[in-house]
């Protein structure tokens, strides 16, 4: 047992050596797709602002369209009214001169309101736009540098774990697949005693365990962080 408690200690120090570089190695690909999520978004965002521009340029050809159709039905009416030949065809005919002023005057004040939105939307189109170019020329740059990062990441996590399968070879199945579940679950689930306290959680250890510890004759654990103790005796032995 003892000396699998010290191939343990070996393979976890060898582990925590590498753990920032597991760190970055996972963080990688995470900001690479909250990047592309990001680009999506705003890809699908400048989709529906051109799709609105679109809408609102021909809302305002319609009005613009009625507008004119109303001027001409003015010109029409005052025709009418020169061309009257009793009181009553004159007072339609004013009513329908009223009735297209009215008209004009409303077609004239929502293509303008229009016109005021369609230059907004404009102007958002162009920071959306500007967005869109830079978060993607990002991602593209993110893409390369990564590449290169993961590749040099690679080869120093390699060089940091070359012989860890011949020390975990050294160590019983049973025992490494507890360390590698607490590893997955807790930093340095291996920790060296050099007193009477877990270096980890700073708590007293039962006096009997410290004992315990020295002999090396089974793996114990914390009883109150539960990561994996061996006594520092027992790697200078």
């Amino acid at each position: 047992m003892r000396e699998e408690l010290v191939a343990l200690a070996k393979l976890a120090e060898m582990d925590d050596s590498a753990r920032d570089i597991d760190a970055e190695l996972k963080q990688i690909p995470q900001r690479l797709e909250e990047l592309r999520s990001s680009v999506q978004m705003l890809e699908t965002m400048l989709s529906q602002e051109r799709q609105q521009l679109t809408e609102a340029e021909a809302l305002k050809a319609q009005q613009s369209a009625e507008l004119k159709e109303r001027g001409e039905g003015l010109q029409r009416a005052r025709k009418k009214i020169a061309q009257s030949s009793s009181i009553r065809e004159a007072d339609a005919a004013e009513r329908e001169v009223e009735a297209n002023r009215r008209a004009i005057k409303e077609r004239e004040d929502e293509i303008g309101r229009i016109a005021q939105a369609i230059e907004a939307k404009k102007a958002s189109l162009v920071e959306r736009e500007k967005d869109f170019e830079d978060t993607k020329s990002s991602l593209q740059a993110d893409q390369e540098t990564s590449k290169a990062r993961v590749a040099e990441l690679e080869e120093q996590r390699s060089q940091l774990l070359h012989g860890r399968d011949e020390l975990a070879a050294k160590v019983s199945k049973a025992i490494v697949k507890r360390y590698e579940r607490l590893k997955t679950g807790i930093p340095n689930a291996v920790v060296i005693i050099t007193n009477g306290n877990c270096p980890a959680c700073r708590m007293a250890l039962p006096a009997q365990l410290t004992i315990d510890l020295r002999r090396a004759d089974e793996l114990h654990q914390c009883p109150h962080c539960r990561r994996i103790i061996i006594h520092k005796s027992v790697l200078e032995d």
